[in-house]
């Protein structure tokens, strides 16, 4: 199967990807539970808490291949519907806050399936671009790591490690949820 990329870019950079040309399992998973778990955090955020309950970012994987380049990750994407023609995939393509690098980014709620995909993703960037890293993470990084430290660490109810990240991160959300103006 052929991986599809949305038409429109985030404000962030990101471009939505899956195997359904209508991304029609990214959509759902958005308004499902993307948009509930964002609004969750920053509802938490409003009373300054010390700890906070993680809901679906708790069940939420990404598995994930760091690439130089749009091009590159496009590369990778093409190689990977090569290898794996039945494998059903959605997630995004693009740069994180900060960097440099292209992340092609798979997400799932399945523990099983995450290791799945990094199993299968690894094989192809092992294969055709060597020296590239894979690796699979819990949530989202920003703003969960931003708040919390690394997610190796976390648990359902997670204390607040990185108080002084609170204001910003509320402010992005804000942005993100709401718009900027």
């Amino acid at each position: 199967m052929e991986i599809h990329l949305s038409i429109h870019e985030s404000r962030e950079g990101w471009v939505s990807l899956e195997t359904d040309p209508r991304l029609s399992r990214t959509k759902e998973r958005l308004y499902d539970r993307c948009l509930p778990c964002l609004t969750d955090l920053l509802e938490q955020l409003k009373t300054w808490p010390r700890e906070i309950r993680l809901t679906h970012a708790w069940s939420c994987w990404k598995v994930v291949a760091v690439v130089e380049s749009r091009d590159e990750g496009l590369a990778v994407l093409h190689r990977f519907s090569e290898a794996y023609p039945d494998a059903y995939v959605y997630g995004k393509l693009g740069t994180g806050r900060g960097r440099d690098t292209v992340a092609v980014m798979f997400h799932t709620e399945d523990e099983d399936r995450r290791d799945e995909l990094e199993a299968m993703l690894r094989s192809v960037v092992d294969r055709h671009f060597p020296g590239r890293r894979v690796f699979s993470s819990r949530g989202c990084g920003d703003p969960y790591e931003r708040l919390l430290g690394p997610w190796p660490r976390w648990r359902r109810t997670a204390r607040i490690r990185r108080p002084e990240a609170v204001d910003a991160v509320r402010r992005d959300l804000r942005a993100a949820l709401y718009g900027r103006g």
